[in-house]
């Protein structure tokens, strides 16, 4: 006689309970059509055609299997020259399937259950749950809003407990905009000194700024997982094209086999086309997209001064800043108000309790969006 399998309900793992979609997700999928989009975290500008048209001749041209789970040797060199200071060799970079992917098997190699992990309040809810996948205990350091959501060290040093076993630095941030100065980085690097505890250090922005170039924290503090990539600065954010780089090769070489068993390896096709995103046409890119944004941003900030009275915080870096609504009421009502009238705005909360009271508004649109857009929140709040 055959015994059945009693049928049973589906129980979600309990990792997977802790992480929830995000804020931001739910509030694009109630957008109305034709909404002016400044929710958005991803460039619109496009990729530079010298990138896509080796794209199109690699595929044409080319076999295109698999490479190791690493990445494209040359590909890894050139990453690593990008930080001469850690003196990186093939070892230490491995190529991943964007920078999340690099910072979530990150975690899954240097986590145990039950590990701290230090977050920015406010930030991308992408970490909170990378470290909740990897079953560690997100613990957040504020960065304070009345000081324009800069880095506080006694804040940061406050949170440090003997679980600690690694923190989440951005620069420049998303949502903020801010850039960490080179007194933040060495205080940091200072108050970790001896510590053990490793610095994820995303650093996807590092290419948009608007003053002096942001520094790596890892040029003070040798224990840093650099996560990377390619999506912001050249517009790759389809082409999935990120890495790991530390001088902590023990790290990457678990990361590696973490990565390995997710993904086999990044697509060969954008690893190949990649090779040419530190050209002297990638590097002439980048400075148009900075220049170009740095224009965009400057036009918004007054925008919501002159039209609305808002007052948005200064950016430094990537392409947000965080427009203070709290005269008007609350975030999440007052983000709901402008989708009504077809504008996507992030309601700060979203990143953090810190950011409550605030909208993330990304300049990722032309100054003729910007304006319609301004215009509609107007209406809105008439």
């Amino acid at each position: 006689m055959t015994s059945k399998i009693a049928k049973s309900e589906f129980t979600l793992p309990q990792r997977l309970q802790k992480v929830q979609p995000t804020l931001i997700r739910r509030i694009f999928e109630r957008a109305l059509p034709d909404s002016i989009n400044f929710g958005l975290g991803e460039p619109d500008l496009p990729t530079p055609q010298f990138i896509r048209e080796e794209a199109a001749r690699v595929t044409l041209e080319e076999q295109n299997g698999y490479t190791s789970h690493a990445g494209l040797p040359a590909l890894r060199q050139t990453i690593a020259e990008q930080y001469p200071h850690l003196e990186l060799g093939l070892a230490n970079v491995c190529v991943t399937v964007g920078s999340q992917e690099a910072m979530t098997a990150a975690f899954f190699a240097i986590l145990e259950r039950g590990d701290e992990v230090l977050i920015p309040n406010p930030s991308f809810p992408a970490y909170i749950n990378c470290v909740n996948l990897a079953d560690g205990v997100p613990v957040f350091y504020k960065m304070p809003a009345e000081k324009d959501f800069g880095f506080d060290i006694d804040e940061f040093k406050s949170k440090i407990t003997g679980k600690t076993k690694a923190v989440v630095l951005i620069s420049p941030s998303n949502p903020t905009g801010k850039i960490l100065t080179e007194s933040d980085l060495k205080a940091i690097a200072a108050a970790l000194d001896g510590t053990g505890i490793y610095i994820v250090s995303d650093e996807i922005y590092s290419d948009l700024y608007f003053g002096e170039k942001p520094r790596s924290v890892s040029e003070f503090y040798d224990r840093t997982l650099i996560v990377s990539g390619l999506s912001k600065s050249l517009s790759m954010t389809g082409w999935r094209m990120g890495w790991l780089a530390s001088s902590q090769e023990e790290v990457v070489r678990a990361t590696l086999t973490v990565h390995g068993f997710l993904t086999v390896c990044t697509s060969t096709i954008t690893q190949k086309a990649s090779l040419l995103g530190w050209t002297k046409e990638a590097e002439k890119a980048k400075a148009d997209a900075r220049e170009i944004y740095k224009r965009r941003g400057e036009f918004l900030i007054k925008q919501l001064d002159e039209e609305l009275g808002l007052r948005g915080t200064s950016p430094e870096g990537a392409f947000y800043t965080m427009v203070d609504v709290r005269e008007l009421g609350d975030d999440l009502e007052i983000a709901e108000k402008f989708l009504t009238h077809r504008v996507i705005t992030v309601p700060g909360v979203a990143f953090g309790e810190e950011a409550k009271g605030f909208l993330r508004v990304s300049f990722c649109n032309n100054e003729e969006k910007i304006a319609e857009g301004i215009s509609r929140m107007k209406s809105a709040l008439s």
